[in-house]
C-alpha cells in the first residue's frame, strides 16, 4: 500500500512555517546565534537555534510550537475540520523546560513530561490516540516509521507525525559535560569540526494512504516509501565506530522502499562531531561502495541547529522541501572538507539544483538507534 505526505508544518530558529525554512536553505541562512540575555538558563554566549519570537513561560515551549506547527501542516493537507486520527509524537525531552523552570522556583513537579500539547490536540482533533516515542535523537523519525506501517497495514487512512524539542539549561549543560557541543558553529564534516549545535523547534507530516488521499483529493507533496530501523546498543552515547547500526537501517529502508536507483541526494544526520560523522560516512560508504561520490549529500543542523528529538521530522521536511523545489541546500560551514571523506560529493558554497526523484533522510541517536527514511516524488 502506497503512503502519501500530503500536509507539512514547521517551527524553527530561522522563523515560523515552511516557507521560512525554505527560504533559509535557498540562501544560506542559518538561525543560530549566541543566546544573549533573552534566556537566563543559558549562558549569553551560548550558541544555539533558539525561537526567539516565542517567550510565554505561562505555556510549555514545546506545546506552543507543536500547535503552531500542526496548525500549518492541516492548513497545508486542507483539512479543515479535522478527523479523529492518530497522532505519533517524537521528542526527547518533553516538558523539560517546565520541569526546570519549577524546579528553580522551588515548585513541585506534577503531571507527565510526555502530556504534549495534549489540550491543544483533544479541541483540535478530539479524542486522540497519541503515541510517544523517545529515543533519543531518531525519536521522530521512529515515529513515522511506526505511523507509516499503521497505515500500511489498514490500521487508519490518515496519521499526524510530530517532532519537538525546546532548550534547556539542563539539556545544553548535558551535552557540554559530554564536550559534544561545538566552538563557534557546527560544521559538518569540515576538518576542523568542533561538535553540535542544539536547535528548538518543532515540526508536523500528515500521512494518508494513497486511497484516503484520492477520495478527499488531497495533494501530494512526496510519497513516503520505505523506513528503516537499527538498534546497534554499542555505547550509550557514542555511535557504532564501524557504521554497522547506520548502514543496517539505511538498507532496511532502501528494500522496504524498493529503490533501486541511486538516491537524488542524502540528508545526513550531520551532527559536526567527530564520531557522527566518521561514523555516518563509514556506513554510507558500505551501503553504496564507490558510487557514494556520485550521490549530493547535505545536513540542514547548521541552518536549524541540531533539533534532538525533532531532529527526524524536521529533516524530512527539509528533504520535502528540496525535492519538491529542485534544490539541495549547502552545508553550511564547510569550508574545508575533511580529507578522509574526500572522495564524498558533499553540498558546500552553494545549493545544488537538479530533478530529484528522491531523497534519503538518516538519523542515529543516543543508545545505538539508527533511522532512515526514503522519500520519492509524489506521482499518483
Amino acid at each position: 500500500m502506497r503512503v502519501f505526505v500530503t500536509g507539512i508544518g514547521a517551527v524553527s530558529c530561522v522563523g515560523m512555517g515552511v516557507a521560512s525554512l525554505e527560504t533559509a536553505m535557498r540562501t544560506g541562512i542559518s538561525g543560530v546565534a549566541e543566546a544573549g540575555d533573552d534566556y537566563p538558563d543559558l549562558s549569553p554566549q551560548a550558541v544555539v537555534g533558539m525561537v526567539r519570537t516565542i517567550k510565554n513561560d505561562a505555556v510549555p515551549r514545546a506545546d506552543t510550537f507543536l500547535a503552531l506547527a500542526i496548525e500549518e501542516a492541516f492548513s497545508s493537507a486542507m483539512l479543515g475540520a479535522i478527523p479523529q486520527l492518530p497522532v505519533y509524537l517524537g521528542s526527547a525531552h518533553g516538558h523539560l523546560d517546565v520541569w526546570q523552570r519549577k524546579f528553580r522556583n522551588g515548585l513541585p513537579y506534577s503531571g507527565s513530561m510526555w502530556r504534549l500539547a495534549q489540550d491543544f490536540l483533544e479541541q483540535r482533533v478530539g479524542s486522540v490516540d497519541v503515541t510517544v516515542v523517545s529515543t533519543a535523537c531518531t525519536a521522530s523519525s521512529v515515529a513515522f516509521g511506526l505511523a507509516l506501517d499503521a497505515l500500511r497495514t489498514g490500521q487508519c487512512g490518515m496519521a499526524l507525525v510530530c517532532g519537538v524539542e525546546s532548550v534547556t539549561g539542563f539539556l545544553h549543560a548535558g551535552f557540554a559535560s559530554l564536550r559534544s557541543l561545538a566552538v563557534g558553529n557546527c560544521r559538518p564534516f569540515d576538518r576542523d569540526r568542533t561538535g553540535l549545535v542544539l536547535g528548538e523547534g518543532a515540526a508536523a507530516i500528515v500521512l494518508e494512504t494513497e486511497a484516503h488521499a484520492a477520495q478527499r483529493g488531497a495533494n501530494l507533496l512526496a510519497e513516503a516509501a520505505g523506513f528503516g530501523f537499527c538498534a546497534d546498543g554499542v555505547h550509550l552515547t557514542a555511535p557504532d565506530p564501524t557504521g554497522g547500526g547506520a548502514s543496517t537501517a539505511l538498507r532496511r529502508a532502501i528494500d522496504d522502499a524498493q529503490l533501486d536507483e541511486i538516491p537524488g541526494f542524502i540528508n545526513t544526520h550531520g551532527t559536526g562531531t567527530l564520531l557522527n560523522d566518521r561514523m555516518e560516512c563509514l556506513a554510507l560508504k558500505r551501503v553504496f561502495g564507490q558510487t557514494i561520490s556520485t550521490m549530493p549529500l547535505t545536513s540542514t543542523k547548521p541552518i536549524t541547529g541540531h533539533m534532538c528529538g525533532a531532529a527526524g521530522a524536521i529533516e524530512i521536511v527539509n528533504s520535502i522541501i528540496g525535492m519538491q523545489n529542485g534544490f539541495v541546500p549547502q552545508i553550511l560551514g564547510l569550508r574545508n572538507q575533511d580529507k578522509d571523506f574526500a572522495d564524498f560529493d558533499f553540498v558546500r558554497d552553494e545549493l545544488r539544483t537538479g530533478d530529484f526523484q528522491s531523497a534519503i533522510s538518516m538519523n542515529s541517536g543516543f543508545g545505538g538507534t539508527n533511522t532512515a527514511v526514503i522519500l520519492k516524488r509524489a506521482y499518483p
